[in-house]
């Protein structure tokens, strides 16, 4: 891309952070604009600096994915591969088994499982995590079709230390982000690192399990300022920071680099894993797709982090923010954040 393209990308991205922070959308946010090979446009607002590390949230699911994909692509399983047949503890369990026997790692990639949304398991202390997933399984229905759920992912997270046989936190330095580059990509990040707040205490979660009757005295208080510690109650409370489905900080660079692999691999697996899912609307494997990623796919987190790109276009866009960092406040969804980044690049990437 021409300097001068570079040029009004650049201003065009300030100007939308500027105004979007000015709307209350979130105090601080960092985005990168970039194509297959190189950064075309990079701004920060707020507190954020370049290479401040954010709690990437559901973005965790992302690197999650890609690990089970390179577990595929190794033989070591396949899309079909049963839960029960990697997870032993679930094969073991009655109950499990029988709830569980037809979900594969498609089901569990597509959120096609039939497993619940949510569950705090923290709200039951003192008991293993299987324990937990039957408790919730025997406490709610069934799901039918689509339904995204942070099961799935917490789930992935145990058949990949299963099959690597170590933590997930060294799964995710040892065979990701040291393989592909991505720097700043961590569960643990540094107190010597620039870390963005992510909220203030869990005052929506604590209203989830208000709203399903559920008693839990742990958490944050609202008045605290969450840094360096994961925002998402089950991957904090109950599951020590490290999860498949929440858990990781990171730099906007470390995202766009994942994303730039997916954009230039020839791997059919990984390809595949961009395109919408048969029996499954809006997803591909691990990936959102649909209206809200126009040619390409992508992912949220629920702090406020955002990831979209296209192989078509080639193009794509990593938007970090923090969006409920604001005391005693409702926060804004960042989708028409979003919609505005994506909108404005695509613009200026058609006319050059």
């Amino acid at each position: 891309m021409e300097a001068k393209a570079k040029a009004r990308i650049q201003r065009e991205i300030n100007d939308i952070l500027q105004r979007y922070q000015a709307e209350g959308y979130f105090p601080s946010a960092s985005v990168r604009v970039f194509d297959a090979y190189e950064t075309l446009a990079a701004a920060c607002v707020g507190d954020a600096r370049e290479d401040s590390l954010f709690d990437v949230a559901s973005l965790t699911k992302i690197a999650t994915a890609t690990q089970i994909l390179h577990l595929i692509r190794q033989g070591r399983m396949t899309l079909q591969s049963s839960l029960c047949s990697l997870l032993p503890e679930i094969a073991r369990d009655p109950y499990l088994r029988d709830r569980m026997q037809h979900i594969r790692l498609f089901q569990l990639l597509t959120h096609t499982s039939t497993l619940p949304a949510w569950y705090p398991f923290y709200s039951r202390q003192g008991q293993d995590f299987y324990s937990v997933l039957a408790y919730a399984l025997q406490h709610t229905e069934p799901t039918q079709g689509m339904v995204y759920s942070d099961l799935n992912f917490m789930l992935l997270g145990k058949v990949i230390e299963r099959a690597y046989g170590k933590p997930l936190d060294a799964c995710l330095t040892e065979e990701l982000a040291a393989p592909l580059g991505l720097e700043k990509m961590t569960y643990h990040p540094d107190a010597a690192s620039h870390i963005v707040p992510s909220s203030y205490g869990n005052p929506i979660e604590a209203q989830m399990c208000r709203d399903r009757g559920i008693s839990f005295q742990g958490f944050r208080p609202d008045s605290q300022a969450v840094a360096g510690q994961a925002n998402d109650g089950n991957c904090f409370y109950c599951l020590g920071g490290v999860s498949g489905h929440a858990g990781i900080f990171a730099a906007p660079a470390a995202y766009e680099r994942l994303c730039q692999y997916y954009m230039t691999t020839a791997d059919p697996l990984l390809i595949e894993a961009q395109r919408e899912q048969s029996g499954a609307p809006g997803r591909g494997l691990g990936f959102q797709t649909g209206i809200s990623y126009p040619h390409g796919c992508g992912h949220t987190g629920f702090t406020g982090t955002g990831i979209y790109f296209s192989r078509v276009c080639g193009i794509g866009v990593v938007s970090f923010t923090n969006r409920l960092f604001y005391p005693q406040e409702n926060p804004q969804q960042t989708w028409e954040f979003r919609r505005a980044l994506y909108e404005a690049v695509f613009a200026l990437r058609e006319n050059e």
